[in-house]
């Protein structure tokens, strides 16, 4: 199994790119995650996350949630150009689900904002 590249140039870095996406996002919520999302100004999706220490006191737990929110975003958006900004804010629930859960959660989210921006 081939993993998608995931470069510094698709992650939002900055307190300014974050705040730009909660100006006037298109949310996409559900029991695992809260999605923000707004068409970006660079060519290509960037990725920004949240997992604060209310998710998941652990590290570890942390990190999975991490993992599996840039794993899911990089082999949706691999073949993908559409300029988008997104925000991933997990849920309370997320640290007691399943990799697969989680996954299939994300790629919905994604689907649903890229329709909603596109359309």
């Amino acid at each position: 199994m081939s993993r998608a590249v995931f470069t510094r140039k698709q992650k939002l870095t900055k307190p300014l790119e974050f705040k730009r996406v909660f100006r006037k996002p298109l949310v996409s919520s559900d029991a695992c995650f809260k999605v923000f999302a707004r068409l970006g100004e660079q060519s290509e999706p960037r990725l920004g996350m949240a997992v604060s220490t209310q998710i998941d006191k652990k590290a570890v737990g942390r990190n999975r949630i991490k993992r599996v929110i840039r794993e899911s975003f990089r082999r949706y958006f691999s073949d993908r150009d559409t300029p988008m900004d997104i925000v991933v804010l997990p849920r309370l629930e997320a640290a007691t689900l399943s990799n697969q859960v989680l996954s299939r959660s994300l790629q919905s989210h994604w689907s649903r904002l890229e329709s909603r921006l596109e359309g």
